[in-house]
């Protein structure tokens, strides 16, 4: 048996690969806070990251190489990331008495959700600080009819990775719905469900795809009447 050439050996090494592999996220764009979540720019984010998972089915070494890194898994939403640049808090708190607060940059959205699952509208909402109690919030809305093509995503061997995927960087915990659908106001909707009775879904450690489609199967699942779900950060 030859032995490995220098080449084999370099993506054999798990230290060596992580660093050839963490030059793919040079691609990777900031997404401006205004921009629109169908934008190029976006669209780019998310063949970056979905090339990187990709990565994983070479073999064995780049799959555990990926799995280890929490360089890599930070990126590809698996693993939360916590800084002091980007926060859901609109200001960042200033000990001086009478200082200008400073505004904090947002959170960046899963450019992989916001393009994979289009008619979630998953995108910022832009409330004006006295509204939103001081936090960047964001929003998306799952349809009934959206239900069998997520059960579909979800038995694949990417989309079960997928559903682990944080909804941002950092993390958002919580998320409150709402009945979302136009609604005639010269009917009668005597017996129609009005409100949900326990419209939060929410986790700690923060809150991924499939938290999201456990939580709105299940509002589904127990108001029939229901077509549409909008989930807000709270």
């Amino acid at each position: 048996m030859e032995p490995p050439n220098p080449i084999e050996r370099v993506f054999a090494t798990i230290e060596l690969l992580e660093h050839i592999l963490s030059f793919l996220l040079e691609d990777l764009c900031r997404i401006q806070y205004d921009e629109d979540p169908r934008s190029v720019r976006t669209y780019a984010n998310n063949d970056t990251l979905l090339h990187l998972l990709h990565c994983s089915e070479v073999n064995r070494t780049w799959s555990q190489c990926i799995r280890g890194s929490s360089l890599l898994q930070r990126a590809l939403y698996l693993h939360p990331e916590q800084t002091l640049e980007r926060t859901w808090d609109l200001f960042a708190v200033n000990p001086e008495e009478n200082a200008t607060p400073t505004s904090c940059p947002a959170p960046v959205l899963n450019p992989v959700i916001q393009t994979l699952f289009k008619t979630y509208h998953f995108r910022y909402w832009h409330l004006r600080p006295e509204v939103s109690g001081g936090r960047h919030c964001a929003y998306l809305i799952i349809t009934r009819r959206d239900l069998p093509d997520l059960t579909a995503r979800s038995q694949t061997g990417q989309g079960r990775t997928i559903s682990r995927m944080l909804l941002s960087q950092p993390p958002c915990t919580v998320l409150e719905a709402r009945i979302w659908e136009d609604r005639d106001e010269t009917r009668d909707y005597v017996g129609r469900t009005a409100v949900l009775k326990e419209p939060v879904i929410s986790c700690q450690e923060g809150l991924t795809l499939g938290h999201v489609h456990e939580g709105v199967r299940r509002m589904f699942g127990e108001y029939p009447d229901v077509a549409a779900i909008k989930l807000m950060t709270v």
